[in-house]
């Protein structure tokens, strides 16, 4: 008995799968030839600039560039890798091959065009082109004459030129293979959607624990030589969605005049000098940022008992801070705020924004222009939250993050242990020269908690592995010191430990009200070293993470700390005498009488400790209104 017709071996179907792949590997180089096209353009167009580098420089622009053009490659590849599944069904094939060449042609005319306007944009603005020029559409004689007014024939000639290229190339390259597709076996659809499944990778930028961002472009301290890294479609996208393309502040309750004089309004205090705590006219500063370092486990402000007993023992010969408030809940919003002043924005996070972050003012780039060799240490990912694209615009000299330690060093899920980093910092400040500005930035507190050694404190809970994972930085730091004091910079050197931000104790602060500054924000900041004068003193003032970058200006004696608009110099009078911090749809604000949370929805406040009465609410509005169009005018 015979049944129906044989079915051919699946080894016939192999070739029609291989001219599929083939046809795929195909449209990814034309995409990666198209963005490599653009950044010659760029590179062309500013040749006075790109001429200046040295030609390592100049072609690491290229390299350093792959790996956004390979993530925006791969986004645009999506749905046509999606469609090339599909073709394993006969009737798809040719329906596929033209909604590719459509998405195609839209895709080129539009970042062609994108590409064109980004070189005027770049010429009058100095930075690559964002989604924030949507907010001027309705006006485009307005935007053309505030990006300067020249010609516009260059640029549409290079729109054409481009486009012209890039669809002629997609008409004779690709249209042949997708529209003429030989037939497959429709079991082969499940493969080639693996296949498309596999983009992931790249649009991530790997399988690493931190997705891409502009930070993966930033490879210099030439600033234009990471902007023409920069993949400009990429960087527009992205900025669009973060929302840089919004123009109305939703907060606004005040007019502007009203906001700033409520903001501004005098503390107590008279206009004597600024007190003096440091015995040099320009020490070194080595500032450690500790991660996740709450108030709440530091016996000395009223925390739980035996986590930092090395901070503890300290404070009994530094100058500790005992009202200090960080700014927002995120390692990107503290160090904005430690180094830039900058509160943090609701919904937003600036650090992530790059054309931003060329506005703000830094405390590295003020010491560096003040003879200051300049360095900056982070076990972790350079890449996250834009920290290497942060510390480049600070000017920092030296900056080492993960890949500069041995894999043999990297035994944290994030990156390299404390210790590890603690021993590179210690054997670069040896040789360093001085003055120097060194921020180091610790990461073993951070989640999971997974410290080496034996644990210091019991329990696999997670507030117990939190504890211990302070316990094991509190003994890295103090080891870092004691070995620091018998070096010859030491007695020349400030050495400030201040944290990034708090993480309310899960158990012990479980009752706690939502964003309450007790358990979610305050945090320990102790001054040491062999150049503080004061010793064994406390101080009480109410400080925000915004006030640090004016006062140590104003320690070192360099003018300008007023650029640093919402900081305030905590050692100057008058004095603050009160704290903001943002958090996502709401505020909290510290008083000398009490402390409040306010939520936009259902705007009020939705709890508070003390007396609060309705100026501080102004008083904190005023700040939501003004931190935000601060970001927006940025």
């Amino acid at each position: 008995m015979t049944g129906g017709p044989e079915r051919p071996p699946v080894s016939v179907y192999c070739s029609p799968v291989r001219a599929r792949l083939k046809l795929l590997l195909l449209y990814l180089f034309y995409w990666l030839a198209f963005f490599a096209a653009v950044r010659v353009v760029f590179l062309v167009f500013f040749h006075t600039s790109a001429l200046a580098l040295p030609p390592g420089t100049l072609l690491g622009t290229l390299r350093h560039g792959l790996p956004l053009d390979l993530s925006a490659t791969a986004y645009l590849s999506l749905v046509p890798f999606l469609l090339m599944a599909l073709t394993a069904f006969r009737p798809m094939i040719r329906i596929a091959g033209w909604i590719t060449l459509a998405c195609t042609i839209v895709a080129v005319t539009v970042l062609s065009f994108l590409a064109a306007a980004d070189l005027e944009i770049f010429r009058q603005w100095g930075r690559r082109i964002d989604a924030a020029v949507l907010q001027y559409l309705t006006h485009p004689r307005e935007i053309w004459a505030a990006a300067g007014g020249g010609s516009p024939w260059l640029l549409l000639g290079i729109f054409a030129a481009l486009t012209a290229l890039f669809l002629l190339l997609a008409w004779r390259m690709l249209r042949p293979g997708l529209l003429a597709l030989p037939p497959t076996h429709p079991m082969w659809v499940l493969p080639l959607l693996f296949v498309a499944a596999l983009l992931v990778i790249p649009a991530r930028g790997g399988i690493q624990q931190i997705p891409i961002n502009q930070s993966s472009a930033y490879f210099t301290a030439e600033p234009f030589a990471n902007q023409a890294a920069v993949n400009a479609g990429w960087h527009f996208f992205d900025s669009w969605l973060n929302g840089l393309n919004r123009t109305d502040n939703p907060y606004l309750v005040m007019a502007p005049d009203s906001a700033r004089i409520l903001i501004e309004a005098p503390g107590p205090g008279d206009s004597s000098s600024p007190d003096r705590v440091v015995t040099v006219d320009r020490p070194n500063v080595l500032l450690i940022v500790w991660e996740s370092f709450t108030a709440r486990a530091v016996e000395r402000l009223g925390g739980v008992r035996g986590t930092t007993p090395e901070f503890d023992h300290l404070a009994d010969t530094g100058l500790l801070f005992t009202h200090l408030y960080a700014a927002g809940d995120r390692t990107d919003k503290g160090l904005a705020a430690l180094l830039s002043g900058a509160p943090t924005v609701s919904n937003a996070s600036i650090l992530k924004v790059p054309s931003k972050v060329r506005t703000l003012p830094m405390l590295s780039r003020d010491l560096h222009d003040a003879g200051y060799a300049t360095a900056f240490y982070y076990g972790g990912e350079l890449g996250f939250a834009n920290i290497k694209g942060f510390a480049l615009e600070g000017r920092f000299d030296r900056i080492i993050g993960k890949y500069d330690f041995p894999a043999a060093s990297r035994t944290s899920k994030w990156g390299a242990h404390d210790e590890a980093v603690a021993e590179r910092v210690q054997a670069d400040l040896h040789d360093m020269r001085e003055p120097f500005l060194t921020t180091w930035l610790t990461l073993s507190s951070h989640e999971p908690f997974d410290v080496p050694g034996s644990a210091r404190i019991s329990g696999t809970d997670g507030e117990s592995r939190f504890h211990n994972s302070l316990a094991y930085t509190d003994h890295v730091v103090a080891e870092f010191l004691r070995r620091a004091a018998r070096e010859p910079w030491w007695e020349r050197t400030l050495v400030i430990i201040v944290a990034d931000h708090s993480k309310k104790l899960e158990r012990t602060d479980a009752d706690l009200p939502y964003k309450s500054a007790e358990g979610w924000y305050h945090i320990p900041m102790l001054w040491a070293g062999g150049a503080l004068a004061r010793r064994g003193a406390v101080v009480d003032a109410i400080m925000s993470q915004t006030d640090l970058a004016p006062t140590i200006l104003g320690q070192l004696g360099i003018p300008d700390g007023s650029r640093y608009r919402f900081g305030r110099d905590i050692f100057a009078s008058p004095k603050r005498s009160w704290a903001y911090y943002g958090f996502d749809g709401g505020f909290g604000l510290v008083t000398g009488r009490g402390s409040f949370v306010w939520e936009q929805i259902p705007s009020r406040v939705t709890s508070q400790s003390g007396v609060v009465d309705e100026r501080d609410v102004w008083l904190g509005r005023a700040m939501l209104q003004m931190t935000y169009q601060d970001y927006l005018n940025r």
